[in-house]
C-alpha cells in the first residue's frame, strides 16, 4: 500500500469510524506525533460535528408538524410530484377528538393521530373496489411517503411499495399485514375483509 493510499485510508477511517482510523493511524502513518494529533482531533471534531448535526436534523424532522405545516408540505408534494392527481389537501384541516380528518373520496381518506398540537402518526383508510380507486390510493400513499421522506427518491419511494407488496395495485383480497422503515418513519400496510389501512408511525 503507498504512502499516499496509506494516509487516505488512514484520514477516512478517522473521519467515520474513529477507533479504527485510530489503531491505523498508530500502525501505519508517516506523519510525526503532532501531526498525527492534530489530524486526529481535526477528524474527530468533524465526527462529533456530523453526528450532532445528524441529530439535530432528525430532531426538526420527528415530524413535529402541525395539520396546517402537513398540509403545506403535502400539497407542495402534490404539486411538485403529480399536479394532474387533484389530491391537495384545499381546506385548512381541522382537529377534532385529538384528530384530523380529510377526505379524498368517499373511500379514500386521511386520518392524522395527535399528540398534543403535533402528529404522532398518519393513516389512510381505504376500500378500492376498482382499478381507478386501487391507483388513486396508491398515488395519495406515493405522496405521503415523498412528504414524509423528502430524501427518497422515486426508485426510493417505488422500494417503499415493494416492501410493503402495494407496488402495481392495492389489493383488498384475504388479510395480511407488511411494514418496512425510512429514516424515523415506519410504515405499515393492514388489509382485512376489503378495508386497508396504510399507516405512517413517527418513532
Amino acid at each position: 500500500m503507498t504512502s499516499y493510499i496509506k494516509t487516505a485510508a488512514m484520514i477516512t477511517l478517522c473521519i467515520f469510524i474513529p477507533p479504527l482510523g485510530w489503531l491505523f493511524m498508530y500502525k501505519y502513518s508517516t506523519f510525526d506525533k503532532r501531526t498525527n494529533f492534530v489530524v486526529a482531533a481535526a477528524c474527530l471534531a468533524f465526527f462529533v460535528y456530523a453526528n450532532i448535526s445528524a441529530g439535530n436534523l432528525s430532531r426538526d424532522f420527528e415530524l413535529n408538524w402541525t395539520p396546517e405545516e402537513f398540509r403545506e408540505k403535502f400539497n407542495a408534494s402534490a404539486k411538485r410530484l403529480a399536479p394532474n392527481l387533484g389530491l391537495t389537501i384545499d381546506e385548512p384541516l381541522t382537529v377534532e377528538d385529538e384528530n384530523f380528518t380529510h377526505e379524498f373520496t368517499p373511500k379514500l381518506k386521511l386520518v392524522g393521530i395527535l399528540d398534543g398540537e403535533k402528529i404522532s402518526a398518519l393513516k389512510i383508510f381505504t376500500e378500492p373496489t376498482n382499478q381507478d380507486e386501487s391507483f388513486q390510493t396508491l398515488n395519495v400513499f406515493g405522496l405521503l411517503i415523498a412528504t414524509l421522506n423528502p430524501e427518497l427518491d422515486a426508485e426510493d419511494r417505488g422500494e417503499v411499495m415493494r416492501d410493503l407488496r402495494m407496488l402495481k395495485e392495492v389489493s383488498t383480497e384475504g388479510s395480511y399485514d407488511w411494514t418496512t422503515e425510512r429514516g424515523l418513519i415506519k410504515y405499515s400496510v393492514h388489509a382485512d375483509k376489503g378495508n386497508v389501512v396504510f399507516s405512517a408511525e413517527f418513532k
